[in-house]
């Protein structure tokens, strides 16, 4: 017996499970429906500037709904991401909910926060714990 999709909400509304901070996207722009064995089902919910899939070519097709892999790229509005951004970030929110859907991938690991990097005076970008490795500053 198949489990149950597991639904997650793509838009700008803050409780979308990935909120897109663009006036391009809808409050609730499309779902992302992740089923055993690793099905992707990509649907648009009625939004305003539309769901398209980018082609190798580049080239963008509008959707209602459809089948996608990790590997394609999806605009939402003015917003293009990869399908597999999608799943990290909502691994990284839900990692019980998207690990068992997903066959070989492990839980996503939590977010790790590289160094502060600054402009140094001398215009260079340097580490804000660091000597500037033009000037010396």
């Amino acid at each position: 017996m198949n489990a149950p999709p597991h639904k997650f909400t793509i838009g700008r509304d803050a409780h979308c499970d990935v909120p897109l901070a663009d006036d391009s996207v809808s409050a609730r722009h499309a779902e992302l429906s992740v089923s055993a064995p690793g099905t992707l089902l990509l649907t648009d919910c009625k939004s305003t500037n539309g769901t398209f899939l980018i082609g190798a070519d580049g080239l963008a097709r509008k959707i209602r709904q459809e089948l996608v892999s990790p590997l394609d790229r999806a605009r939402f509005g003015a917003v293009t991401l990869e399908i597999r951004d999608l799943l990290e970030a909502f691994g990284r929110r839900f990692p019980d909910r998207v690990a068992p859907f997903l066959p070989g991938v492990d839980a996503v690991q939590p977010w790790v926060r590289g160094r502060q990097l600054i402009r140094c005076v001398c215009g260079s970008v340097k580490s804000a714990d660091a000597p500037c490795p033009e000037c010396g500053r």
